[in-house]
């Protein structure tokens, strides 16, 4: 959880960051790229099948909550972890049981459409026996880009059911 508290530093602060003794790493201050969500993106709702739209259907439903990153330098790349905090909750169609969510982390140039890096997981938490609600920590540690790129880059995190369904 400390990880959701938002980017963690420790050492001196001199420079553009400081070694973690633990990493054995420089750990990036002032560059690590800020998490963000797209619209659409940080909510989502699974139906049972041919349920769609009726809400007596719904197997469950989640929602991100808060966002960080925490960045180390290792030689000339830059690693990133993404770290996404949430809740899901059974609806009148789901119950107990492990609940899986399509989470993609991407990470995008400024200015164009060039992806650098884009990962889609399919994330399970549980819902457990007699609790229709569950927070979740979803992280993602394999993002690496080159220090160069860390000042012109956007990180997203969010869920992705995929493509619209065609009519």
């Amino acid at each position: 959880m400390a990880l959701v508290a938002g980017c963690n530093t420790s050492g001196n602060t001199g420079g553009a960051g400081a070694i973690d003794e633990k990493l054995g790493a420089k750990v990036v201050q002032g560059g690590c790229p800020s998490v963000q969500l797209r619209d659409g993106t940080a909510y989502i709702r699974r139906y049972a099948r041919g349920g769609e739209d009726d809400p007596q259907k719904i197997v469950y439903q989640a929602s991100i909550t808060d966002t960080t990153r925490q960045c180390s330098i290792t030689g000339s790349q830059m690693n990133i972890t993404v770290v996404a905090a949430g809740h899901v909750a059974a609806g009148p169609a789901g119950g107990a049981g492990v609940v899986k969510m399509p989470i993609r982390v991407a990470v995008v140039e400024n200015g164009t459409n060039n992806v650098i890096y884009s990962e889609l997981t399919q994330f399970e938490t549980s819902l457990p026996e007699g609790a229709p609600t569950a927070q979740f920590l979803f992280n993602d540690s394999n993002i690496n880009i080159p220090i160069s790129a860390s000042r012109s880059v956007r990180v997203f995190v969010g869920f992705d059911e995929g493509p619209p369904k065609r009519s």
